[in-house]
């Protein structure tokens, strides 16, 4: 007979973890409190206008093809995949526009252009952050269950490479002299939630990341990789169960035993995965905890959070399709994000265009314009409720002075804002904290929560929260850890692995 596994959230996570399960012969279903699934990694519908949720682009997407093929499919086969150029548009407070590229010719002339004197510097950042990153990927592609895996050889011999004492921009400060490109390069750290200047100097690969793979768009929108992913298991005998939330787990003793719904009605497995938003699920889900109590979860340190505006305008920008505004003083207005916990419009603005690139996503010649600030989470007490208004308004203005958008108002005709108190009431978000815990040191590897749970036996976690991180590429990682695990405590089989092409 199957063994039976219970899912618990239909974001990437575990619609991945369903995906290889399901190709290895289990019985998978999940329960999916949403009308749908891909959770931020999903869909809003706006009358005519496709917006995604949440993330907005592709990076490696060789991991998300290697899910596929490991569930038995090609990701080609359900979803168009397209590489841009540029990746996509910097613009600085003085007006200097910058426009990153894969194409080694094009980056070096850019870059001669914008920054001249950094193109020796560049290509020692190249040279030395790729060797860095054969090192350091395979860390994070490793469960953590014990401190003695820091004495694994991988960890070993990556371990000068962590530079563990720095911040990422004190590491590339030792190769950019301009300070607008030192910017170009460690911005990214918002993908995580965290301020340059506090993140570790690891995360400098991200940077290396985007040029040397680039950034891919999928036609539809990101969300249709999640709908992708959900179309596999269903082909595959899984089953989803959307609008169907989950009130607890059930447990025997220390262990997992199914789960039960917030209609009363209890269900049985063999074996539990989590996918829900970490600190959330911990405080929701289990209610004898002897680690992750309230109080452990309260005093971690936590992500930034985001303020959105998904417009639906009747018109369309020739600008590109991805663009980052940057304000004065990008540090100062960081620091006041992350530290003083104060909100911004002019720290940094993400305007996300694709109707430049795809034209599924609205009707011709309107565009789904998707705006991004980041903003405290709810550890800084703001009455978002109260202040949206006038926020709203400062943002419109901050890109109507800094962009072509001058009079973009004047066009909107469908519109939707997400604060950081939409993100923690409506999509169960633990503090609004949209890029989950942070990726200090002391919140990584096994200091992170784990991929086994630490609480219950026969109960496994995947997603954003739990090693190796948040992000798309990080949480295939996961997925793939933690059904590795399951499969070795169900078979017994320790060194039991998937044939992952992740791996090399």
């Amino acid at each position: 007979m199957k063994k039976k596994i219970a899912i618990i959230g239909a974001g990437p996570g575990g619609l991945a973890a369903a995906m290889l399960l399901l190709n290895k012969g289990y019985e998978v279903a999940i329960f999916e409190k949403e009308t749908a699934v891909g959770g931020r990694t999903g869909r809003f519908l706006l009358g005519d206008y496709i917006f995604d949720i949440g993330p907005t682009f592709l990076m490696l997407p060789q991991y998300m093809e290697e899910i596929f093929r490991l569930a038995g499919r090609n990701i080609h086969d359900y979803v168009e995949i397209t590489p841009l150029d540029p990746l996509y548009r910097l613009r600085f407070a003085d007006g200097t526009e910058f426009y990153p590229s894969t194409d080694i010719q094009k980056i070096l002339s850019e870059i001669q252009r914008v920054f001249p004197g950094q193109v020796e510097n560049y290509m020692r950042f190249r040279h030395d952050e790729h060797y860095r990153f054969n090192r350091i990927e395979r860390c994070f592609k490793r469960p953590y269950d014990s401190v003695y895996d820091f004495l694994r050889p991988t960890f070993l011999e990556a371990l000068p490479q962590m530079d563990i004492t720095g911040s990422l921009r004190d590491r590339l400060e030792k190769y950019f002299t301009n300070e607008k490109m030192r910017l170009a390069m460690t911005f990214q750290t918002k993908y995580i939630g965290m301020s340059p200047w506090r993140a570790p100097s690891a995360y400098s690969l991200i940077s290396f990341i985007e040029y040397q793979w680039g950034i891919h768009h999928v036609t539809g929108g990101l969300n249709q990789l999640t709908l992708a992913m959900a179309r596999v298991i269903e082909e595959r005998g899984g089953r989803i169960y959307t609008s169907t939330a989950v009130k607890s787990i059930l447990t025997t003793g220390n262990k997992a035993t199914g789960i039960v719904l917030e209609s009363g009605r209890k269900i049985g497995s063999d074996y539990v995965i989590i996918n829900a938003n970490f600190a959330y699920a911990m405080s929701s889900f289990l209610k004898d905890r002897k680690k992750y109590t309230d109080a452990e979860l309260e005093k971690r340190e936590y992500s930034c959070s985001t303020f959105m505006l998904y417009l639906g305008v009747k018109r369309q920008y020739d600008i590109p399709h991805h663009n980052l505004i940057f304000g004065e003083d990008f540090k100062k207005y960081m620091d006041e994000i992350t530290m003083k916990r104060r909100p911004s419009p002019e720290s940094l603005v993400y305007i996300h265009n694709p109707a430049i690139t795809d034209t599924t996503l609205a009707p011709k010649g309107k565009s789904p314009i998707y705006i991004l600030v980041p903003v405290p989470n709810n550890k800084a007490s703001i009455d978002w409720d109260k202040l949206k208004p006038e926020f709203r308004r400062q943002v419109l203005d901050f890109i109507a002075a800094n962009t072509e958008l001058k009079d973009i108002g004047r066009y909107i005709e469908e519109e939707k804002i997400i604060t950081p108190q939409d993100w923690e009431r409506d999509f169960n978000v633990y503090k609004g904290a949209v890029f989950n815990l942070n990726h200090d040191l002391n919140q990584m590897f096994y200091f992170r929560p784990h991929n086994r749970s630490e609480e219950l036996s026969n109960c496994y976690i995947t997603g954003g929260g739990t090693h190796p991180g948040s992000g798309l590429p990080n949480i295939c990682i996961s997925s793939v850890i933690t059904s590795e695990l399951l499969i070795r405590d169900d078979t017994g089989d320790r060194q039991w692995r998937f044939d992952n092409k992740m791996y090399l």
